[in-house]
C-alpha cells in the first residue's frame, strides 16, 4: 500500500507520515500504560486536549519544545535518531 501512495505522493512524504505515526503511537502507548487521560496529560503540560488529540491521532507532529513537555510529562527520554527507519515496531 505503501509503495502505490508513494508513487504518488513521494516517498519524502510517505516517510513523514509514518514518522508521525510512530510518533503518535508511543505517546498513547505510553499514556496509556500511565492510566492517565488525554485531559491529565494536556493538564500535565498546559496544552488544550485536542492537542493531545491531535498528535495521538498523528494528525499534527507536536513542536520541539512540546515533546520536551511531553518527555517529561511521560517519564520517557526524547531521543532523536535518524538511523532508526524501522517505525512498526510500537
Amino acid at each position: 500500500m505503501f509503495k502505490k501512495y508513494a508513487e504518488i505522493v513521494g516517498n519524502d512524504h510517505v516517510e513523514k507520515l509514518q514518522q508521525q505515526g510512530y510518533i503518535a503511537a508511543q505517546i498513547k502507548k505510553q499514556r496509556r500504560q500511565l492510566n492517565i487521560s488525554q485531559q491529565e496529560l494536556a493538564d500535565r503540560i498546559g496544552k488544550p486536549k485536542s492537542t493531545i488529540g491531535r498528535i495521538e491521532a498523528g494528525l499534527t507532529i507536536p513542536r520541539a519544545d512540546t515533546l520536551y513537555s511531553l518527555s517529561k510529562a511521560l517519564n520517557i527520554p526524547l531521543i532523536i535518531d535518524g538511523t532508526n527507519q524501522n517505525y512498526s515496531k510500537v
